[in-house]
């Protein structure tokens, strides 16, 4: 039963990730509008079905272990550029030491309430490598599941 459900999740993921209606994106810089502060290579999501845009940016660009980095998302009617009201958010954290995701305990945030089209949660990454970060919205008729990821670099030996 539990594999069960584990390869429906992924083939659910697969699906929303492989669905030609979508396309994941990044830009060389933007102006974000959570901080107003310019951000160096946000990631965007767009789900034309459901005329869904989602911006993910993180601060800081190089996330330093065991300290916060806040990681932001705006979502977005895809045609006006109108922040999408009253969703309900909710993120997994995936680490992937060696090419396969999976080896550590993920994280994850819920029924993250999304008033204004803008959210963001603080995390802490206690080791370098590749994280991806899943996140799905809801509400209003509106479903999303949208992957991003997150690189943390080698940190230098501390003196």
């Amino acid at each position: 039963m539990y594999h069960t459900i584990i390869f429906w999740s992924l083939a659910c993921f697969a699906f929303f990730v492989s669905s030609p209606a979508l396309n994941i994106q990044t830009s060389e810089a933007a102006i974000n509008p959570l901080s107003n502060l310019k951000v160096q290579n946000p990631q965007i999501w767009t789900n034309t079905e459901q005329n869904m845009k989602i911006v993910f940016s993180y601060q800081p660009q190089n996330p330093i272990l065991d300290q916060p980095t806040e990681l932001k998302f705006i979502v977005q009617n895809l045609k006006t550029g109108d922040y999408l009201k009253n969703l309900v958010a909710n993120i997994l954290i995936t680490y992937n030491s060696s090419g396969e995701f999976g080896g550590y305990e993920n994280t994850k945030f819920s029924n993250i309430k999304v008033a204004n089209g803008q959210f963001s949660v603080k995390y802490l990454f206690e080791d370098t490598g590749l994280f991806e970060i899943i996140t799905r919205i809801s509400g209003n008729g509106l479903a999303g599941l949208a992957p991003f990821k997150v690189i943390v670099p080698i940190q230098p030996y501390p003196r």
